[in-house]
Parts: C-alpha cells; sequence; structure tokens
C-alpha cells in the first residue's frame, strides 16, 4: 500500500497531496504530522491499492532476502522476544 497525507491548507484554495513512501525517516515523517497538527492544518491519511508491478516486485525482494538468508525463523524469534 502506499500512503499518502492529503491536507486542505486553509488560507490557500489548494489541497496539498504528500506520498509518505518517499519519506524514508519515521522522525521526519511524525515531524510532518506533529507541524500539521500544530499549525492547525487538517488533514486526512489515504492509502493507494498496490499495483500488480509493485506486489511482484515486493515478491521478487522478500524471495531475495531469503535466498540471501536474511530472515528470522521462528525459534530464533523466540530467543529475541524473551529478550525484549
Amino acid at each position: 500500500m502506499n500512503n499518502f497525507v492529503k491536507c486542505s491548507l486553509i488560507w490557500l484554495p489548494m489541497e496539498l497531496i504528500i506520498d509518505f513512501d518517499k519519506i524514508k525517516d519515521p522522525a521526519k515523517k511524525e515531524w510532518l504530522l506533529h507541524t500539521l497538527k500544530l499549525m492547525g492544518i487538517k488533514f486526512e491519511a489515504m492509502e493507494k491499492p498496490q499495483t500488480v508491478a509493485q506486489y511482484n516486485e515486493d515478491l521478487e525482494n522478500g524471495d531475495a532476502e531469503i535466498a540471501a538468508g536474511e530472515f528470522t525463523n521462528a525459534e530464533d524469534l523466540k530467543i529475541e522476544a524473551r529478550q525484549w
């Protein structure tokens, strides 16, 4: 899913659409949402359906990670969870 935030700017007759998937830093995403709320800018989060091409790319990337050994099995996850 692609995540977007649609903002209605009160003092300007326009809408601004921000593609959250392009903001890689979680702190920047949180800062943006906090700033919008602080400024009183109304916004709504929207999700755009994933395309078949994006889905297939995600599957290929996941298969490549597994083939490279970049995964956590159930036993390792249980051990890791005990340390939380």
